[in-house]
Order: C-alpha cells, then structure tokens, then sequence
C-alpha cells in the first residue's frame, strides 16, 4: 500500500511540476545569442511597454525580463540582425544571426502560434511562387493556358492564405496576432467581412494603433461609399493659395478624379488609359482632375504629369489629407463622381475607367 500511494505521489508531483513549467508569468525571461563576434549589445524595444533598452552582450550572450504583455509585439535588434518577439509570460530563447529565430519554452504559447503564422506564411507564398515558375516554364502549354493556368493557381494561394489568416484571428482574437491576421487581410476581403473580423477582439486591442487606423480607414470608406455624396478637401499651396475638391466637383459636370503620385508606377501606367478618355469625352459634361498624394513634392508631381502629356486640371502637394478622406490605402485611386457630387464608382482601373464614363456620357 505505501508503494503504491508513493507512486502516485510521486505521479502527481510530475503532474505538478510539468503545469509549473508549462504556466505563463507576469514577466518575459528572454535569453539569446548573437552570431557576430564584434556585438557588445543588443537593442531590447516593446512600444507598448515603454520599453527601449540597450542589453549588454558578453561572450555573445545576453538576457532581459520584460513585462508579460501578450497584445504588444517586441524586436531585438543588432548590426544588420533583427528579431520580432511576443512578450507572452514564457521563456523565450533568441538567436540573431542571418536567420534570427524565437523560441518558447511552451508549445502553443502566443510565440510558438506567432512562429508558426510567420512560417505558414512565407510556406504559402513559396509553393504559390514555385508553381508560377512551373506553369511560366512548362513549354508544352500555350499562352492562353498558362494565363489560365497562373490565374488558377492565384485564385488557389490567395484563398489558401486568406482562410489562414482569418483562422488565425479566430483563435487569436485576444493577443496580438489576431491584429497580424487582420493585417494581411487588407485588401483581401470586403470591408464589412474585415469589420466583422475586426469585431471578435478583445476591447483591449480597440487601442492598437494599426486596429485604430484600420477602423478609422472603413469608416472612411463607409462614408465615402459609391452613391455617397462626395467630401470636400482643401489644399493650401506654398504661395497661400487655397485649391478644394469642390471647385471641380458637384460643378455639373461628371469628374474623373485621379489620385497618384510621381513615384507610382502603377499610376503613371494609367494615366494613358485616363489621356484616351479625356480627350474622347472632354466638354461641357466631362473633366478630368488628377490628385498628387503621398508626393516627394509638388514639383515632382507637376515634371511628370508633364512629361506624361497630363493636360486637365491638377491639385498638388495633397499628401494624405484625401486619401484619409477617402480611405484610400493604394494608389492609384481613381473614382467617377456625378454632377451632384455625388460618388458613382471608386478604383477604376484600364478600360474600366472607360466603360464607367460611357455610361453617364455621350
């Protein structure tokens, strides 16, 4: 009897033991290693901490205690090495070195989960970019199939990713990382899909930053929604001159109004498909204004709208002030606004600019 009550003694003392091990803390023990020999300290920051030390490193190690806060995220940095971490109450185990890495001493801990969405992650975009190659490279498919082919096989990748991530704000929708899920799903879903998303966290995250921007963006979206009445901005120039949105738009004429800048690629790749409607529908019922946002300056913005042959009417140096407006995150932007002021389509893009101005102009 007494050997059997010591086993099981002995049982539950493992039992206890292994839940110690395995409980979080209100406090972060990180130790690390740095792969540089020439490293005598390491950059320790958690923003939402106020935490932004300098760790010293010796024989090429170090160690830190950070408070336990898993709705902050935290970076290590050294020379060219850099490392994100979340501060999540386990003992975490950093190397920094060309390919830098977190460990937890917990399997399932925020860390483990915050590992496992960066591998996942960048597992997806390796076969999605493997397959392309494939399908680019196999001669035996004609042009026409391989389009249909790439087309196919992003339609598969970008879902495959996409059902990740909102399975990650799922099971994440009281630490960071389901700010991380909602982050990659930007431009992936339809705004109400993202507010819904954005709803199941918990109220503490409502004051992330990136959550604030992102809500603070749909709501400017909402308000600025096809069949909404236009927002009126107004840009001060270096001169003291004043130029609105309301002195082209709600004129009586529909106004395509082009939202670039001269570093953007793709805004200067439309601004032929935006020329060919311009002077095909230009009069008394149709203008063209383009919108530089997000410029390097406003003479940047007017030497290549020239070089371009823009020849409509032009608001420079806007910076982000419309594009806050308007909840505008990529450029170009381009939206059809009505004689009322009234907004009739957003993101235009190639020969569906066209097609939407067809249909209101003769």
């Amino acid at each position: 009897m007494y050997k059997v009550k010591a086993k099981l003694f002995s049982m539950s003392a493992a039992v206890v033991l292994l839940a110690a091990c395995n409980r979080t803390s209100d406090v972060t023990s990180i130790t690390g290693t740095v792969a540089a020999g020439d490293i005598d300290e390491v950059n320790v920051i958690v923003k939402e901490s106020q935490i932004d030390t300098l760790v010293p490193v010796t024989d090429g190690k170090f160690s830190i205690a950070v408070p336990a806060n898993v709705l902050a995220v935290g970076t290590i940095e050294a020379a060219n090495y850099g490392v994100q971490f979340i501060p999540d109450g386990t003992r975490l185990t950093v190397e920094l070195s060309e390919e830098s890495r977190v460990t937890s001493s917990m399997k399932n801990s925020v860390q483990s989960r915050f590992t496992e969405l960066q591998e996942k992650s960048i597992s997806i975009q390796n076969e999605f970019r493997e397959k392309a190659t494939a399908i680019m490279s196999d001669t035996s498919l004609a042009e026409e199939a391989k389009t249909e082919k790439l087309d196919s096989n992003y339609r598969y990748y970008f879902g495959l990713f996409n059902d990740f991530n909102k399975k990650v704000v799922a099971e994440n929708s009281d630490n960071i990382l389901g700010v991380f899920g909602i982050m990659n799903l930007i431009g992936a879903v339809e705004e109400a899909e993202l507010d819904s998303l954005i709803s199941i966290l918990v109220p503490e995250l409502s004051e992330n930053e990136q959550i604030k921007a992102i809500k603070t963006s749909l709501m400017a979206k909402k308000e600025t929604a096809e069949g909404q009445m236009f927002k009126d901005f107004t840009i001060s120039g270096p001169d003291g001159s004043e130029v609105s949105l309301s002195d082209y738009v709600g004129k009586g004429k529909y106004i395509l109004v082009d939202f670039w800048a001269s570093w953007c690629g793709p805004c200067k790749a439309e601004i032929p498909n935006i020329k060919a409607v311009y002077e095909k529908y230009r009069g008394k019922d149709f203008d063209v204004l383009s919108v530089a946002v997000w410029d390097r300056s406003p003479e940047a913005s007017r030497d290549t709208a020239a070089a371009y042959g823009v020849n409509w009417n032009q608001i420079v140096n806007a910076g982000s002030i419309p594009t806050e407006i308007y909840g505008i995150e990529g450029i170009p932007h381009i939206i059809l606004f009505g004689p009322d002021g009234t907004i009739l389509k957003r993101n235009l893009r190639e020969e569906a600019i066209e097609e939407e101005v067809a249909k209101y102009v003769k």
